[in-house]
C-alpha cells in the first residue's frame, strides 16, 4: 500500500474511520501543537510551490534541457582528482556506487553506514536494471552489523530474484505499543539478529509477477536494560522476550513493477503483496502469520526536466502469537525506511497503516543538483482496542547530488521533522 496518497490528509483517515467504525482521536487532543503542525504544514505547501515554479521556469528557460550534457560527482572527481572513468556502453557493464560515510540520526543516536551500490543488466536490453547494495554500519559502541540487499533480474525480465542477509547487533530504546506512547515510557532492549529473506518471482504476463518466499529471523541474546517500577511494557507482552526468538516462515507473493530503474524511479507502479506464515513446525517460536502490502506510484511532471511525484502506501498486518522484534514498527520494514523523522522502533503494533508522498526536483539542468520535499504519517493499532487511535505525521526535505549518472543514483541527504522529533538521513538512492 505505498501507491495513493504520501500526504495522507487527517481528513482520509477520518473517512475512513467513520466508514469502519473506529476511534481516531484528534492527533492534538489538547491543541497544544496543532499550531506548530500549521506552521510547518504551511512551510511544507510553500516549498512545494516554490518547487513547482522553479520547475516550471526552468523547464520555460531551458526548453532543450535533454540535450545538456548530464553531470554526475564521479564527473566532478575526474576533473580535479584526475580519476579516469573506464567507458561502457549505455546499458551495460557493471556500474559502482561507493558512499564511504552515510548516516542517520534520531534523539542524538547517530550511526555511521558505509554503502555501496552495483548496477548491472543481465541479458538483453530490455532487461531491467539489476542492483545489490552492501551496508555495513556502526557507531563505534551500541550498533553495528552489515546488511546485503540484491534485486536482480534476469533475461527479458522473466524472473525476479530478491531478499536481504543481516547480521546485525542494535542497542534500541522501545515503548509501550500503540501510536499513543511518550517517551517516558522508553525501554532500552539489546538485541543481536540473522535475517535471511529471500523471493522468487516469476512473470507470468506483462508486468506482473507470481512467486514465493522464505523468510528467517532469528533474534538471540535479549537483554532488557529496564530500571523502572515493576515489570515493563516489553515484558508483559509474553511473545518473544526471553533470551531468543525464532521466525521460520514462507508464503505467496503477487507483484506488479512496471519501474525501470529502482535507484531512482521516475514513472511506474510497484504493488506487492506478500502473505507469510511462520508454524512451529518450520522452526518458530510460535504459530503466526502477516501479511505486507507495499505500493508505490511515480508520476513525471515534465518530458524535459527531472519532476516527479512519488506516492508510498502500506499496510502491514500480524496475526497470532507473533514474536514482539517481528511486530511492525517504525522503520522496522522491508527497507527499514519506513517513517523519515522518528527514531528507529519508536512506534510499534499489531498492526500498521502507512503512507508518504515526496516531489523530486532537479535544480540544476545537468542534473547534478536535486531536490525534494516529502510528507508522512504512521499509525499503529492500540494494544487492547486494536484501533488506529492516534497519526503521526512527518514532513522533511532534502538534497539530491547525482552520485553516477549511468546508473542513476544519487546521494541523498534528508531532514525530517516528526512530533517532538527530529531525523536526519545520507544514503545511496532514493529513499522508496
Amino acid at each position: 500500500m505505498r501507491a495513493e496518497n504520501r500526504e495522507f490528509h487527517h481528513e482520509t483517515m477520518y473517512d475512513f474511520a467513520f466508514k469502519s467504525g473506529m476511534s481516531v482521536p484528534p492527533v492534538c487532543p489538547d491543541n497544544s501543537g496543532c499550531q506548530g503542525y500549521r506552521w510547518l504544514g504551511g512551510c511544507l505547501c510553500l516549498a512545494i510551490l516554490i518547487c513547482f515554479v522553479h520547475s516550471a521556469l526552468a523547464q520555460q528557460q531551458n526548453p532543450d534541457t535533454a540535450k545538456v550534457q548530464q553531470k554526475d560527482l564521479l564527473d566532478l572527481l575526474g576533473k580535479y582528482v584526475k580519476l579516469r572513468k573506464r567507458q561502457a556502453t549505455p546499458g551495460h557493464g557493471i556500474f559502482f556506487s561507493f558512499l564511504p560515510v552515510s548516516g542517520a540520526t534520531t534523539n542524538g543516536n547517530s550511526f555511521v553506514v558505509s554503502s555501496v551500490n552495483a548496477t548491472f543488466k543481465l541479458g538483453s536490453p530490455e532487461t531491467k536494471l539489476s542492483s545489490i547494495y552492501f551496508i555495513p554500519y556502526t557507531n563505534l559502541s551500541t550498533r553495528f552489523g552489515f546488511i546485503i540487499r540484491p534485486n536482480i533480474w534476469l533475461s527479458d525480465n522473466n524472473w525476479n530474484m530478491n531478499g536481504e542477509f543481516r547480521i546485525i547487533h542494535n542497542d534500541v530504546e522501545t515503548y509501550r505499543l500503540g501510536s499513543g506512547s511518550s517517551d517516558e515510557n522508553g525501554d532500552l532492549v539489546s538485541n543481536d539478529q540473522l535475517k535471511i529473506f529471500l523471493n522468487a518471482n516469476k512473470r507470468i504476463v506483462g508486468n506482473f509477477y507470481l512467486g514465493w518466499g522464505y523468510n528467517l529471523d532469528y533474534f538471540y541474546d535479549i537483554d532488557e536494560h529496564w530500571s523502572g517500577p515493576g515489570e515493563s511494557e516489553f515484558k508483559k507482552y509474553g511473545f518473544g522476550v526471553g533470551a531468543n526468538s525464532t521466525t521460520s516462515g514462507f508464503g505467496p507473493n503477487f507483484v506488479f513493477d512496471s519501474r525501470t530503474n529502482v535507484n531512482n524511479p521516475i514513472n511506474g507502479l510497484y504493488s506487492s503483496l506478500s502473505f507469510r506464515l511462520n508454524p512451529v513446525f518450520m522452526g518458530s517460536s510460535y504459530n503466526w502469520s502477516s501479511i505486507y502490502f507495499d505500493n508505490r506510484k511515480y508520476i513525471p511532471l515534465s518530458d524535459h526536466w527531472h519532476s516527479v511525484l512519488a506516492f508510498w502506501l502500506v499496510y502491514w498486518g500480524t496475526y497470532g502469537e507473533v514474536p514482539y522484534f517481528d511486530l511492525p514498527a517504525t522503520a522496522s520494514d522491508i527497507s527499514e525506511k519506513l517513517g523519515r523523522g522518528y527514531q528507529r522502533w519508536r512506534f510499534r503494533g499489531n498492526q500498521l497503516l502507512y503512507s508518504e508522498a515526496e516531489y523530486r526536483f532537479d535544480i540544476s539542468a545537468n542534473g547534478f543538483w536535486g531536490g525534494v520535499v516529502f510528507a508522512n504519517v504512521q499509525s499503529f493499532t492500540e494494544p487492547v482496542t486494536n484501533n488506529f487511535a492516534y497519526l503521526r505525521p512527518a514532513i522533511g526535505t532534502g538534497l539530491r547530488i547525482k552520485f553516477n549518472r549511468k546508473s542513476n543514483v544519487n546521494m541523498a541527504l534528508d531532514f525530517a521533522i516528526g512530533r517532538d522529533s527530529f531525523d536526519w538521513h545520507l544514503s545511496l538512492g532514493e529513499y522508496f
